[in-house]
């Protein structure tokens, strides 16, 4: 959906980019959750929803001058060849609390045939079920409070069905080659996080070090994974080094602005390859214990 939007003539982390950005998110975000779940269950139209047409469909939603406070999906079937379109119910919650104490890791390894591993273990919550796997000494995860308990939904709860994940471990290619790895812990602002450093590289020339350093937002104006999936409808956060006109700019369009400390709102690595030289560098988050190492 950015694709034909100029975001270097927009700014890094301006008002324009930034509310551009968010209400992209917010559509890809309620499409998320209307058409993804287990595969063994569900036929997913990823044909139509990653097609340039249908992006250009939802395109035309986005306002340039309002934030959108709304949930709503898309219909890709008429952009997926063979696939009938199919009515599911929606499970969106705008009250309780769908946060949680995570317990997440993320690993970026590139060796030196520049193989790549992208990789996020994750146990979702602090200790995950408290259930140890006999005496093998591990914890099964407890991400099934990801499923949905509407029946019908994509990601509805079934017996043996396997619950949709925010975990997003990524790699680019370019022209066939290795790029970048890279990922971070953090529910569904993964995804935002993941976006914001790819744009940073491939927009506005960043390395990768400042590509993981530059201010950041996030937005939860869409159902969250942990149950009971609350959406915060205009919710918008700025790291406190994003000016403050930006805020009020965002604020004036409608978004519901809260500002963050100025390095709180990310904790991703990254492994870069640079194209042609194939050199590799290396970024971790100053925000949280990691590491960038090299041997």
């Amino acid at each position: 959906m950015l694709e034909s939007y100029d975001l270097k003539k927009m700014g890094i982390n301006s008002a324009d980019y930034i509310h551009t950005s968010a209400e992209a998110i917010k559509l890809a975000m309620a499409d998320r959750d209307t058409f993804l779940g287990d595969m063994d269950f569900i036929r997913i139209p990823y044909v139509g929803l990653l097609s340039n047409q249908y992006a250009a469909a939802r395109r035309r939603l986005i306002d340039p001058a309002k934030a959108s406070l709304e949930f709503r999906p898309g219909d890709p079937a008429p952009y997926t060849p063979g696939f009938e379109p199919v009515s599911r119910p929606i499970d969106v919650n705008l009250s309780g609390n769908a946060d949680h104490e995570g317990d997440t890791s993320y690993i970026a390894v590139v060796d030196k045939e520049r193989n790549m591993i992208s990789f996020t273990p994750s146990l979702h919550s602090a200790f995950g079920t408290k259930v140890v796997m006999g005496n093998l000494g591990f914890i099964f995860n407890c991400r099934g409070d990801y499923f949905s308990l509407v029946p019908g939904h994509a990601n509805a709860l079934e017996p043996g069905k396997r619950p949709r994940s925010t975990l997003q471990g990524t790699l680019v290619l370019k022209d066939g080659k290795p790029l970048l790895v890279t990922g971070s812990p953090g529910a569904d602002d993964q995804c935002l996080r993941t976006m914001q450093t790819l744009l940073n590289i491939v927009e506005f020339g960043m390395n990768i070090q400042q590509a993981i350093e530059a201010p950041r937002w996030a937005t939860r104006s869409f159902p969250a994974s942990p149950f009971p999936h609350t959406m915060y409808p205009g919710d918008l956060s700025l790291e406190g080094r994003i000016p403050e006109a930006v805020r009020a700019e965002l604020a004036r369009r409608g978004h519901k602005v809260t500002m963050r400390g100025p390095w709180s709102m990310n904790s991703s690595a990254g492994i870069l390859v640079e194209a042609g030289t194939g050199t590799v560098s290396a970024g971790a988050d100053p925000r949280t214990s990691a590491l960038a190492l090299a041997w």
